[in-house]
């Protein structure tokens, strides 16, 4: 190998790998020409440098392993090409002290701390301390003779490797502050928390400033004193860094948990820096929370709230759909209970203002920060100044509602009429109504009902009732189908406004009117049993008043037998829908006792509204309405309906049986007979008990079918096993 191709080998070695081909070769020549010159001049052999250098460093070590090691390598080489070689690499090597030759003379010379700076483009010397100056300039992203505007080595810069390599580690921090100055620039546009992120990285670069002003400042700063000074600010801009890259593509709340996150370190440089940051970063979000707590806007311009709205949604679902928590921008110091809790204050502050109509001013929030003064991982106060305000709302809601809106008089208003609470009314109603209601359903008219209802009001205790609780009670009929009557499309209705339909919802009347449905045929079933009970007893008190002949006496013995089967039936049948009526009435009055101590434990509207939505779901469960009683509610409908026919059939036989008797008293027997055996109410009686026999028959199996379902339905159930059980153990007395 030739000494050329030695010194390009040795050269490119040495160097970094990633520096260009024309930095390179300049290197190389410049090596090339100091070996050239080697030969001339007065200097010391370069063998004999080495050694002095060697036997230095085993002096430091104890030991003198180096020299003989070198002496017997230089043994090797061949005396003409050793010694450029030799002062080659002994040029290349770095350490504490050092030799190099000036180009324009070809002569070596120590230089003060082991440090040869020195410039081709002028061919003079170059000090350490303007290389110290060019850095500082450098670290403040200031260009210079040394240094370019991107922070490297002017190529016309001779630097030995230990300098080389300080400079390159102090360019890396300047570096590190060109990323930060521009990041830190650009803010607008990125949201409040990214502008409030940038705001305190330009804080913390006045830091860095300070220290710069401060190095500045300092006379005879060697090379390795400024690395070491900035060995501190370097620790602080790496985590910048780290935490500038993090950012990129965070959004909102998210960001604010990306910062607390990054304070979770080993490091107290790293937390003290975090908690700074984030001190700073959560003040947008805390001015967010306050202005929605206490006036209930949303001032987020740039969607990085966890709380969203939904223009487009009206104003009667103001509570249930506008507002919503976006859960990816809830920040991680912040629990979902907590979040849950800010979203409620809002709500309510503008329930009050929107559907209330109310104006409400709750205390300040505070105006410190988020952040404790002991540690980033501890509890934060917001949590205490949330519940304290979240508390003082919900409660003045509540009260609003309950007091000036009279919730509860209305709910007590719906369970009176829509569910029947009210006796001596409905039982007033149904007399009323019974007349227009066993039409056929196509041919009722509403306006018509109406005048009977006030009527019934007036002639019952809810006439007692407030003006504003009459005034909403009004009747509205369902869409009849082929074959209804008036008792099948009937139906109650209570008009309800703002803000009350927050809790009487749409959807919640909707199953007050199936709840009112079953119950009010099933006391239709119990009105028209009594009846045929009074009509019974109106025709066994004409019979045994009036003195009958042979003929007459066998006539009452017929329709005594007949009157008889009826009595059977209807005891069996009203002992069902007694059983069936008390327990779903035990049922109501257990839901409307806990729906009282729930309201009255209500700490927020969200619980009001629960706990109604807990109240009518255990009346539809009393009413086999709930889900999964389908087949309860249909054997229930199937029995009643039987009654009902039964109510009928026994209308027609005393119906004959009153007619007889009228026959009977205006004329003979011989008419009565000819009557008897011409008319068709003769032949009724006998029809009659065949039919309740039948009747007796279908009651029978559909009450078997009926209990079955009912044994089914508790043993399939889970969490409402023992309430199945109460009502198989309720109606199983109808076989005792």
């Amino acid at each position: 190998m030739s000494l050329r191709q030695l010194v390009w080998t040795l050269v490119s070695s040495e160097l970094d790998e990633k520096l260009d081909e024309h930095k390179l070769h300049g290197t190389f020549l410049r090596s090339f020409q100091r070996l050239s010159s080697s030969g001339r001049g007065t200097v010391a052999p370069p063998d004999e440098l080495i050694v002095k250098h060697l036997q230095g460093l085993g002096r430091q070590r104890g030991h003198d392993r180096h020299v003989l090691r070198f002496q017997s390598l230089r043994s090797r080489l061949h005396h003409s090409a050793a010694r450029p070689v030799l002062a080659l690499l002994f040029h290349l090597r770095g350490g504490d002290r050092g030799v190099v030759e000036d180009v324009s003379r070809p002569t070596l010379k120590e230089v003060r701390g082991g440090w040869h700076l020195a410039s081709l483009a002028n061919q003079k010397e170059i000090s350490e301390a303007k290389i110290v100056r060019d850095l500082l300039f450098a670290l403040q992203g200031v260009s210079s003779d040394c240094f370019d505007s991107s922070c490297e080595v002017d190529p016309a810069v001779l630097l030995t490797r230990p300098a080389w390599l300080l400079c390159h580690r102090i360019l890396g921090l300047a570096k590190l502050h060109l990323r930060l100055s521009t990041d830190a620039k650009e803010a607008m546009g990125h949201g409040l928390l990214h502008q409030a992120l940038c705001e305190a990285l330009r804080k913390q670069l006045q830091g860095y400033y300070e220290v710069l002003a401060q190095l500045m400042s300092c006379e005879g700063l060697s090379l390795r004193s400024l690395w070491a000074r900035l060995l501190a600010p370097m620790t602080r801009l790496h985590f910048l860094s780290q935490l500038c890259e993090g950012s990129r593509g965070v959004f909102g709340g998210a960001l604010s948990s990306m910062v607390f996150a990054s304070g979770f370190s080993g490091d107290i440089v790293a937390q003290d820096l975090a908690k700074e940051i984030l001190r700073s970063v959560v003040k947008p979000l805390w001015s967010m929370i306050r202005a929605w707590m206490t006036e209930g806007e949303l001032q987020d311009p740039y969607g990085e709230f966890f709380v969203i709205a939904d223009a487009s949604v009206p104003l009667e679902d103001l509570w249930n759909r506008a507002y919503s928590l976006e859960l990816e921008m809830v920040p991680s110091f912040i629990s979902l209970e907590l979040a849950r809790k800010i979203l409620l204050t809002g709500k309510s502050v503008n329930f009050i203002r929107l559907c209330c109509r109310r104006t409400w001013s709750p205390e300040p929030l505070g105006t410190s920060e988020l952040l404790p003064e002991e540690e980033i991982g501890a509890s934060f106060d917001l949590a205490s100044r949330v519940e304290r305000l979240s508390s003082k709302t919900n409660e003045h809601l509540v009260k609003l509602l309950m007091n000036h809106f009279s919730l509860g008089e209305h709910a007590l208003a719906l369970r009176r009429f829509l569910l029947l609470g009210q006796g001596d009314f409905v039982q007033s109603l149904m007399d009323a109504l019974q007349e227009e209601l066993d039409i056929d359903a196509n041919k009722i008219h509403k306006h018509q009902l109406m005048g009977i209802l006030e009527m019934a009001l007036r002639q019952s205790n809810a006439q007692f009732c407030s003006v504003d609780v009459l005034g909403r009670l009004g009747i509205k009929l369902r869409s009849p189908e082929r074959g209804e009557r008036g008792w099948d499309v009937f139906l109650l209705d209570y008009s309800i406004d703002s803000p009350l339909h927050v809790v009487f919802t749409p959807n919640i009347m909707q199953k007050y009117d199936r709840a009112f449905s079953f119950l009010w045929k099933l006391r239709r079933v119990s009105h028209a049993l009594a009846a045929s009970w009074n009509q019974h007893m109106a025709l066994q008190r004409h019979l045994c008043r009036d003195q009958r002949d042979s003929l007459d006496r066998l006539s009452l013995l017929e329709t005594r037998q007949t009157l008889h089967r009826c009595t059977l039936l209807r005891h069996e049948m009203h002992h069902f829908v007694q059983n069936v009526q008390s327990y779903v009435l035990e049922v109501l009055d257990t839901s409307w006792a806990k729906l009282q101590q729930g309201w009255q434990k209500s700490s927020d509207l969200d619980e009001v509204i629960s706990q109604h939505e807990r109240y009518l779901a255990a009346v539809e469960e009393g009413a086999f309405l709930a889900k999964g009683s389908e087949a309860i509610l249909s054997g229930v409908s199937a029995l009643l309906s039987l009654v009902l026919e039964f109510c009928t059939l026994q209308e027609q036989a005393c119906a004959s049986c009153f007619e007889v008797a009228a026959v009977e008293e205006e004329e003979s027997v011989e008419a009565v007979f000819q009557a008897v055996r011409g008319r068709p109410f003769a032949r009724s009686l006998a029809e009659c008990r065949a039919s309740l026999d039948h009747l007796a028959s279908t009651f029978q199996m559909k009450l078997q079918l009926f209990l079955r379902a009912l044994e089914d339905r508790s043993i399939q159930a889970t969490a409402s096993v023992s309430y199945w059980w109460d009502i198989v153990e309720h109606l199983f007395r109808l076989e005792m």
